[in-house]
């Protein structure tokens, strides 16, 4: 996806958000291109990671149960295809490792909830016989909703010297022991950094076992640094300087891998590591950040993410409660209360649909302004805008919109992502076409008619701290 950034002379506004007016509006461009020239997106892209302590009961109560109709319900509203379990837990010795019964709930949860399952064995320690046993029982059982398995977690952490080299000799028994009982067996791995990634493909590629190779991000650092300064953290979140970050790791790792035709995926990630930042991770802030981040990698076809969540994550050397958590069960009553992050993830399921397409955002340089889009299989085309600009700084964003010249006539629709009174310091209040989330997973947003939206080209105002879903039918 390319942008250019540069002025533009003032055009005139034909749309408006009611009850949001602002005193400055900042002209932007958006062009797409009639053809990407890549890959629809992946069916199971969007996911979400836990340990693996989650899958052991708790006071007598599963956590994934596939009668917990509000859990059910959050997957599917959220769009979530994929449920990777592992993590810190799953090589840590204070946590049992889960049997027969608890991967019974899990793979009838994910069964119920229409998401595969990346699960993970123990590494740190761990016993090949014991990884193979379990591996086997699972395919037996669960084969339809198996995604693939995968062996420890971030080994660097543990081994003696963190090298790869003295990774692989720990890792390869678990992988022969699996695939003697299982010839059928796929892999994800090695859930590690790019440089490990790297590695393995270049090791294991070529046997045809490897499902996907994966690495873990945490684009914005230290969650304990971040929250020494919130409000400077917030504003690295909505910054449009992370385009260069997210390039620059791609080159290094995502190019490589998908040029050696390597399926890639990040398997774990979120904002910042160590639980994420409280004041920043848990904000509207990190709604609109995970909403760039996911659009972007999508548009780089990668084969998914997974966003760290859960009751409680690996932090500082322990588990505890998750700052960037996407929802978290009611401590008074049933089901869930949704976190900001939760809208980002809903977001990026109701504007992509089908193949990403190439788009040029013309805009000033220090605009935090970015565009994605995708045309679907009917020729629909999917359109979100996001304007990141909030506080002193916020300014609405002027789009005039323009899409493939082949486009034919047809009819707009919008739906808009904002806070109530556009603070990315706030932690609810947020909705999406109009609605939020409740603690039963149920949404009822709804996408309203753009008045005079007939062909394929329109201008629409985005607010400050806000994102537009632009939903362009063709006339059939």
């Amino acid at each position: 996806m390319k942008k250019f950034r540069f002025p533009l002379c003032l055009f005139s506004l034909t749309l408006l958000i009611p009850h949001l007016a602002v005193a400055q509006t900042q002209p932007v461009a958006v062009t797409m291109a009639a053809d990407a020239g890549g890959a629809v997106l992946a069916p199971r892209f969007l996911g979400l990671s836990y340990e693996m302590s989650m899958l052991l009961p708790m006071d007598g109560r599963y956590y994934f149960d596939a009668n917990d109709q509000a859990l059910v319900n959050i997957f599917q509203t959220l769009g979530i295809k994929s449920l990777r379990v592992g993590a810190n837990a799953v090589d840590d010795a204070r946590i049992p490792i889960p049997q027969e019964k608890d991967i019974d709930m899990l793979f009838n949860f994910a069964r119920a909830a229409g998401v595969k399952v990346i699960y993970s064995f123990r590494l740190k320690n761990g016993d090949p016989t014991n990884s193979a046993r379990l591996a086997t029982y699972i395919a037996a059982h669960d084969a339809d909703v198996l995604d693939s398995f995968s062996i420890g977690n971030e080994p660097y952490l543990f081994r003696p010297d963190g090298s790869y080299n003295a990774f692989f000799p720990h890792w390869k028994p678990h992988y022969d022991a699996i695939l003697n009982a299982m010839p059928q067996a796929m892999f994800d791995g090695p859930s590690a950094n790019g440089d490990f990634a790297l590695r393995l493909a270049k090791d294991m590629l070529a046997g045809g076992h490897m499902a996907m190779v994966s690495d873990h991000y945490y684009f914005l650092g230290s969650g304990r640094a971040a929250e020494t300064n919130p409000p400077a953290s917030r504003a690295r979140f909505l910054s449009n300087r992370l385009d260069n970050d997210y390039a620059r790791d791609y080159a290094r790792v995502g190019a490589v891998l998908a040029a050696e035709g390597a399926p890639y995926r990040i398997d774990e990630m979120n904002s910042c590591y160590n639980g994420g930042a409280k004041d920043s991770s848990d904000t509207y802030a990190s709604t609109l950040w995970a909403l760039d981040c996911t659009h972007w990698w999508a548009a780089h076809h990668i084969l998914g993410m997974n966003f760290h969540t859960g009751e409680s994550v690996g932090r500082d050397g322990k588990f505890g409660p998750p700052n960037y958590a996407s929802f978290l069960r009611q401590a008074d009553g049933p089901g869930f209360t949704m976190r900001p992050q939760a809208y980002a993830l809903l977001a990026f399921t109701q504007g992509a649909h089908g193949q990403p397409l190439g788009v040029t955002v013309q805009a000033t340089n220090n605009f935090n302004f970015n565009a994605y889009a995708y045309q679907d299989k009917d020729g629909s085309i999917y359109v979100t805008l996001i304007n990141k600009s909030y506080g002193d700084q916020a300014q609405a964003a002027a789009v005039s919109l323009q899409l493939p010249h082949a486009t034919a006539s047809g009819t707009w629709q919008r739906m808009d992502l904002v806070q109530k009174d556009q603070d990315v310091a706030a932690k609810t209040g947020v909705m999406l076409g109009g609605a939020s989330v409740n603690p039963q997973g149920i949404w009822a947003g709804q996408w309203t008619a753009v008045d005079g939206g007939n062909s394929g080209s329109l201008t629409v105002q985005v607010a400050p701290a806000s994102a537009t879903i632009l939903h362009f039918s063709p006339t059939k």
